[in-house]
């Protein structure tokens, strides 16, 4: 658990004890819908941080406390003082370099969204690598309703999510998006029961934590690269990832469990 610093009770990140390979990351400021300060961009990087180097953790959930997931940034906290532009951009950069951060990890993430995801809310989970939805979730990059230019990669994370004419609507008018057309459009991969939530979540994460480290390493590196690079590039880093796929005990494991019909047992080697 990491205590971000700001005021409020703390900690603001609440990390769980790994169970089956998979650790939770809960976002703790629930009276203030956790929106988000610059010591909560803190914390979350330092517990992305602690993950890089835990081996016994294989994936991750990403959730909120209470009713909300995230509201966006706290804009008070984010507006308070007299920063030169110089300032106020230096704070942005480190504020947001938690989005990164969790998608660099190398290891997968499940970002379970049980109520509003607004603005930057909205780009955490967008940070993630898949994403379930209760029911009551809401989604909106609602920048522009409040006179701010979007930040931490949203126009980014949107376009690759929804394409860039979804991405200029939602951007350019600020509306909220239910969960039916969230799913529809691709900006979640499953929609369940609020009461469905937690457990969804965890099985997707698991399956994930039970699969080839090393390969599902490789396939996120190449999903990226396919966002900004062309086929050729692709091929090139999918022969190479293959060729090493096939000489590791992983791959071998998977063809004995096929011919023995059992579920095979990955161990990253």
């Amino acid at each position: 658990m990491t205590d971000g610093g700001d005021s409020g009770s703390g900690p603001y990140v609440q990390r769980d004890a790994p169970a089956e390979g998979v650790v939770r990351l809960t976002l703790n400021r629930p009276e203030q819908r956790n929106a988000l300060t610059q010591a909560m961009g803190d914390a979350l990087r330092a517990e992305v941080a602690q993950l890089r180097v835990d081996d016994g953790v294989r994936a991750v959930i990403v959730a909120g406390a209470g009713p909300a997931f995230c509201a966006g940034a706290d804009l008070g906290a984010l507006g308070a003082g007299n920063q030169s532009w110089d300032e106020r951009r230096r704070t942005l950069g480190v504020y947001y370099r938690a989005f990164l951060d969790l998608r660099d990890l190398a290891i997968p993430s499940v970002a379970a969204v049980g109520g509003p995801a607004i603005g930057a809310g909205l780009n955490l989970a967008l940070s993630c690598d898949l994403r379930v939805a209760g029911r009551r979730a809401r989604f909106a990059a609602s920048f522009v309703r409040v006179g701010i230019h979007p930040g931490g990669g949203c126009t980014w994370f949107l376009t690759q999510a929804v394409g860039p004419a979804r991405t200029r609507e939602l951007l350019l008018l600020g509306g909220a998006v239910d969960t039916e057309r969230a799913e529809r459009i691709g900006l979640v991969n499953r929609v369940v029961d609020d009461e469905a939530l937690d457990a969804t979540a965890v099985a997707m994460a698991r399956a994930l934590a039970v699969g080839p480290p090393a390969v599902i390493r490789d396939i996120r590196q190449a999903v990226q690269l396919a966002q900004s690079s062309g086929l050729e590039a692709v091929l090139a880093f999918e022969t190479g990832a293959q060729a090493a796929s096939l000489m590791a005990d992983d791959a071998r494991e998977g063809w004995r469990a096929f011919l023995e019909k059992r579920e095979p047992v990955f161990r990253g080697r």
